[in-house]
């Protein structure tokens, strides 16, 4: 019993002086470390990028063999480095040693016990921009529609957020703006024409005056136009003529009549109208209805008998004018007594 007591007691020992000698004893290594370069602060509008290619840095460590041992063996390593805000452009990060102990640390627990002896390349390359806001015009250069009036964006402009690098490659002092005529006219080429309409138009910034990653807010503005109607022109055969007299003398007995005796009612004038392009057609086709009036006054009813040259007064549809001015008209009123007795 004694012997194996003994034993078990040696083999326990033999064990404890192998683990502390393993634990004691130094080994020096390089292992392959890659970096992934970040902001030091999370809010900041700072972006960093590490040159590319990103090849591996062999980084030299030394400390206890069993704590090398478990760093190889999650080899190679890919680690964050942590950039302090800086000027947009390239930039040269110097890996020091004291630095990068405390970032692998963060990260690796075991290298809060290993010395990191050295690093190749010492310096890592990284491209630094920022994150900044612009306000952009909305224009309008390319119109190519007539219009009654012109479109209108509402807002008049939109706000970019674009990379720092892209504004210092445009010229300077060029105006930031998006024109969106194109879109603008295709929309309002679907909606009725003479009327005001208003559409939506989804802005997009071009990438290359803005670059990759632009975003605007608002994304979208509404564009309000009225667009000029296509006109057209056409003759109108035998429109009547009515003869129209206020209401106070609606009583009086006469007659309007041509110089040869004809009654004006049966007389009929050609007109040339103009207006939008459907409206005259329609008109042309006799959808509608037009006449032409003469307007007679007191003064006219009391002076019978004598020639009179008169241009009717024409009632068009809305948007239909004449074209020309129709001839006059010649006629005499007489009484009704006199013109029975004529007959």
């Amino acid at each position: 019993m004694e012997q194996v007591k003994l034993l078990s007691t040696t083999v326990i020992l033999t064990v404890l002086i192998w683990w502390s000698a393993d634990s004691l004893v130094n080994e020096a290594v390089s292992v392959n470390v890659t970096f992934e370069a970040v902001p030091e602060a999370a809010a900041t509008d700072m972006l960093v990028e590490v040159d590319a290619p990103a090849r591996p840095f062999e980084m030299q460590i030394s400390g206890p063999r069993r704590i090398v041992e478990d760093v190889l063996g999650q080899a190679p390593l890919h680690a964050r480095l942590r950039i302090s805000d800086r000027n947009t452009g390239p930039a040269t990060i110097r890996m020091d040693r004291e630095m990068l102990k405390r970032e692998m640390a963060e990260q690796w627990n075991e290298f809060r016990e290993l010395t990191i002896v050295s690093v190749n390349p010492d310096t890592l390359s990284v491209t630094v921009d920022h994150w900044i806001t612009r306000e952009v015009n909305i224009v309008l250069k390319r119109l190519g529609l007539a219009y009654d009036v012109e479109p209108q964006p509402k807002p008049t402009s939109t706000t970019v957020r674009m990379r720092e690098s892209r504004l210092q490659d445009l010229p300077e002092g060029a105006p930031l703006q998006i024109d969106v005529s194109g879109e603008v006219e295709r929309l309002l080429k679907e909606q009725p024409a003479g009327h005001s309409v208003t559409v939506t138009i989804p802005v997009t910034p071009d990438q290359r005056v803005f670059g990759r990653d632009a975003r605007l807010m608002p994304p979208a503005v509404e564009v309000t136009a009225t667009v000029k109607a296509q006109r057209g022109t056409a003759s109108i055969s035998t429109v009547p003529i009515l003869v129209a007299v206020s209401f106070a003398n609606l009583g009086k007995p006469y007659h309007a009549v041509t110089r040869d005796g004809s009654p004006l009612s049966l007389v009929t004038q050609t007109i040339t109208v103009t207006g939008p392009a459907d409206e005259v057609t329609r008109l042309a086709r006799g959808g509608t209805r037009v006449y032409g009036i003469i307007h007679l006054k007191e003064d006219d009813l009391e002076q019978l008998g004598g020639l009179k040259l008169m241009t009717p007064e024409y009632r068009l549809p809305p948007g239909i004018e004449l074209a020309e001015t129709p001839p006059a008209i010649e006629f005499r009123l007489t009484n009704v007594s006199a013109a029975e007795a004529g007959e």
